[in-house]
């Protein structure tokens, strides 16, 4: 299938016309059915009958605030960089430039309020490229709303995930261009990379954007890409791989965090932000030692992860306005019950993991503490081929895809189970995900307090709208998936 070619826009010195303009590819079919809603509701049925609601990530939980007096001491921490400053003063402008900073606020002004009233935060650039990609979408045999889901259709169920599945090594590819670009397999090449049989490999460079929908033209998963600015952007990948491998020998993980349920073999992985589950009686900011706050504090500090963060923000944007709506308006009540620090500003994602590698591979796995029907963005980051490795298999959907370090994935992780390919051992693969946990949104739905005061405050009216709504939640969520030919 061969990419959509667009035109390249430049100011008058030459430079890229923006750093999130996207380039678009075709899209790739499943090669099985799939009904996302079916499959949902079966995530949530296992959930009910698993008693689990707001258990969270296993990296997640707090740890001692101190450190112990068997920690090693700590170097001094790498100075960041230092930001380029973002104007002068008034006072040191000419009466001309104080004029044009004044002109250029009121144009920044009328499209921002162009674009509200448009409903959207999006640039007229960004809503071009959404059009331009509906030519470009990734068809899957399946419904969204078959996925399996509990009732309540907050988080999701760990129940899915017992199955055992095997690696196995990845076999050499040979030539010949496939999908979206890249190496073509066999199938028995492609039964290798994910250790049994039937599944689809899509040949995805990570550069192009493809929305892959369901039956109902729903966009479920965004291979979100890069920027356009590739030059601009690995700069930016690369820089923040090293930061976060820089870091990696200052961290203090117990062998709980190096060895949990997600991780293939060792697997440091450190969240960020704002959390509820996991016993938690109220939301509040995920705890660490004070070596792994004071490493995290660098990171999220750092202008390569803030870009990181604001590119997934604008992919969500896009592609899914309403869901992205949700998030804010109940993102903001959140914030206005309790003021706390947030991981980025201007993101609408709570919290943040970063997995430091050497090699960050994952398991089949479900993050069932996020929404049930949300997305998570995942960001490969690191140094390897990714046509020996670190691809991602989302096992319900039978798919295996080419994840090249750099590019961004958004996807429903609570009700899709997925994993990585692992990387050769002498290769080095980290990433950066963002995500949103369940449980916030509960809190807020119930008036800022638990389910269990909620139910001994509420009249059986309330309980019983309460019951009722629960059975649609699962419906009204998917509705906040884009239909592609609507957006």
């Amino acid at each position: 299938m061969t990419p959509i070619a667009l035109p390249r826009r430049t100011l008058r010195s030459g430079k890229e016309f923006s750093a999130f303009d996207l380039a678009l590819g075709r899209a790739i079919t499943p090669p099985v059915p799939f009904d996302f809603g079916v499959s949902l509701e079966q995530r949530l049925s296992e959930q009910e009958a698993a008693g689990l609601w707001d258990e969270d990530h296993a990296e997640d939980h707090a740890e001692p605030p101190a450190d112990t007096p068997d920690s090693p001491p700590l170097p001094p921490p790498t100075p960041s960089p230092p930001q380029k400053p973002s104007g002068l003063h008034p006072a040191t402008l000419s009466a001309k430039d104080r004029d044009k900073q004044k002109s250029k606020a009121r144009r920044d002004k009328k499209r921002q309020q162009a674009r509200l009233s448009a409903g959207t935060p999006l640039k007229s650039v960004h809503r071009k490229r959404v059009q331009q990609a509906k030519a470009s979408a990734l068809d899957m045999d399946l419904d969204a709303s078959s996925l399996p889901h509990s009732k309540p259709a907050w988080v999701g169920s760990r129940a899915a995930e017992d199955e055992p599945f095997d690696f196995e090594d990845a076999a050499a590819p040979h030539d010949g261009g496939t999908g979206l670009g890249g190496v073509s397999y066999t199938q028995e090449e492609v039964d290798a990379l994910s250790g049994t049989r039937g599944f689809r490999y899509i040949g995805w460079l990570g550069e192009l954007t493809v929305p892959v929908v369901d039956r109902q033209r729903r966009v479920v998963i965004t291979l979100g890409g890069m920027p356009r600015d590739r030059a601009g952007w690995k700069t930016v990948t690369d820089g923040a791989a090293a930061l976060l491998r820089e870091r990696l020998s200052r961290l203090r993980l117990s062998d709980e965090r190096l060895h949990h349920r997600r991780a293939l073999d060792s697997f440091p992985a450190l969240a960020r932000g704002w959390s509820h589950g996991g016993g938690q009686t109220e939301p509040g900011e995920l705890c660490n030692n004070v070596a792994n706050t004071q490493a995290t504090d660098e990171l999220l500090a750092h202008p390569y992860f803030r870009r990181l963060a604001l590119f997934a923000n604008i992919l969500f944007a896009m592609w899914a306005p309403m869901l992205f709506a949700f998030y804010t308006t109940q993102m903001a009540l959140l914030a206005a019950w309790k003021p706390m620090r947030k991981n980025f500003a201007g993101s609408v994602f709570a919290a943040c993991t970063f997995n430091f590698g050497p090699r960050a591979i994952c398991v089949p796995h479900l993050d069932y503490a996020n929404l049930l029907w949300g997305w998570c963005a995942i960001t490969a980051l690191g140094d390897f081929d990714p046509d020996l490795g670190g691809h991602l298999i989302l096992w319900d959907l039978r798919l295996v895809i080419r994840f090249p370090p750099g590019s961004t994935i958004l996807l429903p992780s609570a009700v899709i189970r997925h994993s990585n390919v692992p990387v050769r051992a002498h290769e080095y693969r980290a990433s950066f995900v963002q995500y949103t946990a369940g449980g916030l949104f509960r809190w807020v739905r119930n008036g800022f307090q638990t389910d269990e005061n909620w139910e001994r405050s509420a009249s059986k009216e309330q309980k019983k709208a309460r019951e009722e709504e629960n059975k649609r939640r699962w419906e009204e969520g998917m509705n906040m998936y884009s239909v592609l030919d609507e957006l």
